[in-house]
């Protein structure tokens, strides 16, 4: 993102948190030969107000490069939905700064997002979800921010490390159940920590993974069919769903959803259980 901000005002947005960002990115894009005017960071502290908030829209307006941190993507839905700062965001990817995310700011990237507003403070795990597709915990926002290559994607984050493919095909489920997708369009993006998926404009794209790092993985995600029971208070049936597995240098282009140098398996889930044509949920180690 650095290298794409060519030399420009990188900005950093946040509902928690301090600006511990601005001296990291200032630093790195310093030592890399491709410094930076500036790195700032936006702390939204007034989730009511944020989106119409002129000194937001501003920096976002005049911004070369955007990253939204972690914390809670309920947070960012709250303030950008339907606001001129969600607007000016749209506007300003569309013109093609560089723009990311990680953990919510990555959750918050997919046409459709699990916002986590009704589940509040508590943590959605696979089995809950898997055990009920319309647990009380699961609640959507969809067209939020729109990339050039999100369409039909739903994301999740922090995966293989808090067991979430579960209800990551959940996800998947609901997003063809509730009319969202058809039985053969509805995709996922999921990634592991310290693993990152760089995608360019044409829709190619990369995995880079923090050295020394164990456990380092982004999984594609494509359904084949419609759920089977998706019902609420019942355990999700759903079968075919292809999984494309890259792992450090493997690549993936979004546009005809082919990739290399990864493992490609299929997951069923049947009363609530998942099985893999592999053995293994999370496909195992690179081919």
């Amino acid at each position: 993102m650095i290298q794409k901000a060519n030399g420009g005002d990188f900005l950093v947005i946040r509902a928690t948190g301090t600006d511990a960002y601005n001296s990291y990115i200032y630093d790195l894009a310093k030592s890399m030969g491709k410094p930076l005017n500036s790195v700032s960071t936006i702390v939204v502290n007034d989730l009511i107000r944020a989106g119409s908030d002129s000194s937001l829209i501003d920096k976002i307006n005049k911004a070369e490069g955007i990253f939204f941190a972690g914390g809670n993507q309920a947070d960012y839905v709250d303030f950008l939905e339907g606001s001129p700062a969600l607007t000016a965001l749209n506007n300003r990817i569309n013109q093609g700064i560089p723009f990311g995310g990680t953990s919510a700011g990555t959750m918050i990237q997919g046409d459709h997002i699990y916002d986590s507003i009704s589940a509040g403070f508590t943590t959605l795990d696979s089995k809950t979800a898997l055990n009920n597709p319309y647990s009380s915990l699961i609640s959507f926002t969809d067209y939020l921010i729109q990339t050039p290559h999100n369409n039909n994607i739903q994301t999740d984050t922090h995966f293989e490390q808090r067991d979430r493919m579960g209800r990551f095909l959940t996800f998947l489920a609901r997003n063809i159940q509730d009319g969202e997708e058809t039985g053969t369009s509805a995709k996922g993006i999921a990634v592991n920590e310290q693993s990152a998926l760089l995608v360019e404009k044409d829709g190619s794209a990369k995995v880079v993974t923090q050295p020394g790092s164990i456990n380092t993985a982004v999984y594609l995600a494509k359904t084949n069919m419609a759920p089977t029971t998706c019902v609420s208070g019942q355990p999700l049936t759903f079968n075919n769903i292809s999984i494309y597995k890259l792992f450090n240098g493997s690549t993936f282009n979004l546009s005809t959803w082919t990739g290399s140098g990864g493992l490609a398996y299929t997951l069923n889930v049947n009363g609530g259980v998942i099985t893999s044509s592999t053995g293994k949920v999370y496909g195992g180690n690179q081919p």
